[in-house]
């Protein structure tokens, strides 16, 4: 006995041009199982190609479904038909769709859209329905009646410009009530690495009691510091009536996090997403659908009040799983679509130590830390809306609406004939802060290249000086951005940047009205830098007795500031003083020269850095016994350089040698 199918079909013409969607003018049940069969009657214009090395696909969608299946094409009669499979006629409702026919090597001969219905019957009312993969309600957009493929287009695009709208209103009401003092929520949410999973380090915490609010247990430890208590404690500073709450849990996906945290609006302001590591590892999951299950949880957040920013996973430290690459350039596209802020997590973690990391993806307290406290950047500054960006030679002022400068109520701003600043508040007269005792500011910033320098530019009337700046609130900092910034080509040998500095009135450039500016020549040992691309946070705090005026954060490219007018020059035989010899690098056969570190004749390498008043900073290896120095000279204090013995690898095997041969002579006994 032949098999009964319920034909829907219709004739269609192969050729390049984009028609409107057909009706099949027909419905199937859901009890049509293995019976529901599509027949299409190609009509091939004279002329055209023919249909050999051409496949038929399938892709059928709608409010529950998505599809993609290979259809039977007859190249004799010229008719191609699909057979719907049983999970397939569960899905009751308006099916949209579309044939593909495709030449073998990829390429798209014709496509075609249509649509059909697919009733539910009777006995079928209690079928479990799979989560949308689309969170458009389509049956909802038809009400009942029909409508054309492209007007129910048009109206799932309307539909997006309404999360869209909700999303600039959301955001933008966040930052208003975080910037008026008003209590602001943060919630971060997203898998093990929000949650801060930590199983191997010494200082991990036992997992966190608070269940999700399906009642999901945590069964994982956790850090001794996560990236949203990390972020709070950052902002707090600015912002005391900020809080930030964890919905992070360790293993998730987009699909298994919604049920998760479903029902319970947590009244956040402004909601982090982090998702998409875990994504990319279930073979169960495809990119569809993080991309369907992603928009499920971005329209819940919209529509429970909070505006969303997209963080893409962050940067593990094998470094060789490209798969979750390919997740967060998916997150790239959805805040696109939803015209959200994105921060590109691979960039911010860039340049991390090993040291940052528990395993080969997550973090350490340390590395959590450095996260949070990076990501504080995007609420200070101008917001991550319109956050400044800078490189060398640019420079933050002191007012809020051009640098979006923070500052506490310590700090006034004043204007006067006498400052070297613009002036744009009052005619003639440029604009400083003034920082009394405990006044303390803080610049937020893009850095747009790495190894960027930057000191405060300020006056100290007092002639006294207490000054701390701190970088990223002192979370530890990643590694150079490259090596020769800084005189080497091996990073392993170079000084990490510095967390923070305290400049006192040593440091102050007493020939230039005692003016504190960058200067890579002048005591370096103090320069701090960004030495990465991307967010940072520079605090300023006056902890001296006496107010200072700032004028502002300026920056300049660590080479260049360094080393930039520094020649080499070959001196032959020197026997003057090298007090007497400009800024530069120099070769040369020292016979007993002036001021230098060692006596006697020696050829040696001398670099000269010149600040302020003449103070200058030498470094010196005698190439003989490959023995370096560093030494000091500064007028104010002193006619004399200062010198200090570098201790290197071949001097430590020479004490070693001295002390294993004091042990031998004393028969082995310690020394």
């Amino acid at each position: 006995m032949s098999k009964v199918y319920k034909e829907l079909g219709a004739t269609i013409e192969v050729s390049a041009q984009q028609n409107a969607s057909i009706d099949l003018k027909g419905s199937f049940s859901t009890q049509d199982v293995n019976t529901a069969k599509l027949v299409f009657q190609l009509r091939v214009p004279r002329g055209s190609l023919a249909l050999e090395n051409v496949e038929a696909y399938i892709y059928l969608t709608s409010q529950t479904l998505k599809s993609e299946a290979k259809a039977d094409i007859n190249l004799e009669t010229y008719t191609v038909t699909y057979i719907l499979t049983e999970e397939e006629i569960k899905h009751a409702g308006h099916i949209y769709a579309e044939l593909y026919l495709r030449y073998t090597n990829g390429q798209v001969l014709s496509a075609h859209k249509f649509h059909f219905k697919i009733d539910r019957a009777l006995i079928d009312q209690d079928i479990e329905i799979i989560d949308s993969v689309y969170n458009t309600t389509i049956d909802d957009i038809v009400e009942r009646h029909e409508k054309t493929f492209e007007q129910i287009e048009a109206e799932m695009y309307a539909q997006l410009a309404k999360y869209r709208n909700m999303q600039l209103e959301l955001i933008s009401r966040g930052f208003e009530k975080l910037r008026k003092g008003e209590p602001t929520k943060i919630l971060a949410y997203g898998d093990s690495l929000t949650y801060g999973y930590d199983i191997y380090s010494a200082d991990k915490r036992p997992p966190d009691t608070t269940p999700t609010t399906n009642g999901t247990k945590h069964t994982r430890e956790r850090a001794s510091v996560t990236y949203p208590e990390a972020l709070e404690s950052a902002l707090k500073q600015v912002y005391s009536n900020v809080s930030t709450q964890n919905w992070g849990y360790s293993g998730d996906t987009v699909t298994s996090s919604f049920a998760k945290w479903d029902g319970v609006n947590p009244r956040a302001d402004i909601t982090l997403f982090m998702l998409g590591h875990n994504d990319s590892k279930n073979a169960q999951e495809s990119i569809s659908d993080f991309i369907s299950g992603y928009k499920k949880i971005i329209e819940r957040a919209l529509s429970w009040g909070s505006g969303v920013i997209f963080l893409t996973p962050p940067k593990q430290k094998n470094a060789v799983d490209f798969t979750v690459d390919v997740y967060s350039q998916a997150v790239l596209q959805l805040a696109k679509e939803y015209q959200a802020p994105v921060v590109d997590m691979a960039e911010l973690t860039e340049g991390i130590p090993a040291s940052f990391y528990s395993d080969s993806v997550h973090f350490n307290g340390k590395g959590y830390d450095f996260i949070g406290k990076k990501l504080a950047a995007l609420f200070l500054n101008k917001t991550i809306l319109n956050i400044s960006k800078v490189k060398a030679h640019d420079a933050l002022n002191v007012v809020k609406e051009t640098s979006g400068v923070q500052f506490n109520e310590n700090c006034t701003l004043s204007v006067s004939e006498y400052f070297p600043t613009e002036d744009a508040t009052e005619n003639g007269k440029g604009v400083a802060l003034v920082l009394k005792t405990g006044g303390k500011v803080y610049f937020s910033f893009y850095a747009e290249e790495g190894n960027l320098l930057f000191l405060p530019s300020l006056y100290a009337g007092s002639k006294t000086l207490n000054l701390k700046v701190e970088m990223n609130f002192a979370a530890e900092p990643a590694n150079n951005a490259i090596s020769y910034a800084f005189g080497t080509t091996s990073a392993r040998l170079m000084n990490k940047p510095l967390k923070s500095a305290t400049y006192t009135s040593a440091d102050l450039n007493w020939y230039s009205s005692a003016a504190l500016f960058i200067d890579g020549r002048i005591n370096a040992s103090k320069l701090m830098y960004a030495p990465r691309r991307g967010y940072y946070t520079v605090s300023i705090e006056n902890l001296d007795t006496y107010a200072v005026n700032l004028f502002g954060l300026e920056f300049r490219n660590a080479h260049d500031a360094m080393f930039g007018n520094n020649a080499l020059y070959t001196l032959g035989t020197f026997t003057g003083d090298i007090l007497t010899l400009a800024a530069g690098n120099y070769e040369l056969y020292s016979s007993n020269a002036v001021n230098m570190p060692f006596t006697g004749a020696a050829l040696a390498t001398l670099e000269i850095y010149v600040g302020g008043s003449n103070r200058k900073l030498f470094r010196v290896t005698n190439l003989s016994t490959r023995i370096s120095y560093e030494g000091t000279y500064n007028p104010a204090s002193s006619s004399q350089v200062f010198w200090r013995e570098l201790v290197s690898a071949t001097s430590l095997t020479a004490l070693q040698a001295q002390i294993d041969a004091l042990k031998e002579a004393k028969g082995g006994e310690d020394v």
